[in-house]
């Protein structure tokens, strides 16, 4: 992996693949790594270049207790823009990376941003209070404020451990191999608490409905049929985005919550095609 140093001082490592014309950049989830979206790489094939990095205080990148934010994320993936010198890339977002990408577009707007793509996440996480109850199931609200709160505290107790465990195990389908489940679960453990915990509650307490309609770019909003995260969210997302289009995976093709790791060629091949087959023209 190669690395920059960000404005205050954390080391984020990232990973450049492929010769393409067309650069995809992937932005991991909570707790996840880079690494996980090596098998969709691999399947892409070399034809497209693809970034994919750690979040500062996850998987390879530098642990510092500042940042834990999603609003700091957002910085550091506009410095990776700026290290890398890329004028525009096509941004992939997975779980809180898509909250990344929202941040980033509400402070920076789509200059930089060829497209989007959202894989599996709910644009309002925690029923925040303005959030009637009418709008809780069309929006995928995940859990309240007492069950984040709970988990927050889970990850910071003595069974920090088996509640990152049950966590991941949630969002998996129950057949992945163990061999597969274990890898990913020393991932997921390279967060370090009590950064963790405080970035997990300003992830779920966000509200980016607003952030929606404002994406002038062409935009993929993936989910799974056995996702955790409801499919009506994403339904829910698409039909907020102008011009978006919605792909649902199957179980059979990975409709988990990490389709690009458990089933990465159905995954990789819809990506290439909306990557390639995009637009990259901008009206002016």
């Amino acid at each position: 992996m190669t690395e920059f140093t960000t404005r205050d001082g954390c080391t984020i490592r990232y990973r450049d693949t492929g010769t393409g014309d067309q650069t995809l950049i992937v932005l991991p989830g909570w707790s996840q790594t880079a690494a996980m979206f090596d098998r969709m790489i691999e399947a892409l094939g070399p034809g497209l270049r693809v970034v994919s990095y750690d979040h500062r205080n996850h998987g390879e990148s530098g642990h510092i207790e500042g940042g834990a934010r999603i609003a700091s994320l957002a910085a550091d993936f506009d410095e990776l823009l700026d290290h890398l010198d890329i004028e525009s890339a096509h941004v992939l977002g997975h779980s809180m990376g898509c909250s990344v990408i929202w941040s980033y577009i509400d402070r920076f707007g789509t200059d930089r941003v060829a497209s989007t793509i959202f894989v599996d996440q709910p644009s309002v996480c925690a029923l925040v209070p303005w959030l009637e109850q009418s709008e809780q199931a069309e929006v995928g609200a995940i859990m309240d404020f007492q069950g984040a709160d709970d988990f927050a505290k889970a990850l910071l107790g003595e069974g920090s451990d088996q509640a990152r465990a049950d966590f991941l195990t949630s969002m998996l389908t129950p057949d992945i191999p163990a061999e597969d489940y274990a890898w990913m679960l020393a991932e997921n453990m390279k967060l370090q608490m009590p950064f963790g915990a405080r970035l997990l509650i300003d992830h779920v307490t966000q509200d980016w409905r607003d952030v929606l309609p404002r994406i002038d770019v062409p935009t993929l909003v993936t989910g799974g049929a056995v996702s955790h995260v409801v499919p009506s969210s994403q339904e829910w997302i698409t039909a907020q985005i102008p011009g978006a289009r919605l792909v649902m995976f199957s179980r059979e093709d990975g409709g988990g919550h990490f389709p690009f790791f458990e089933a990465p060629k159905p995954f990789a091949a819809v990506i290439e095609d909306f990557v390639l087959g995009t637009d990259t023209t901008k009206d002016q």
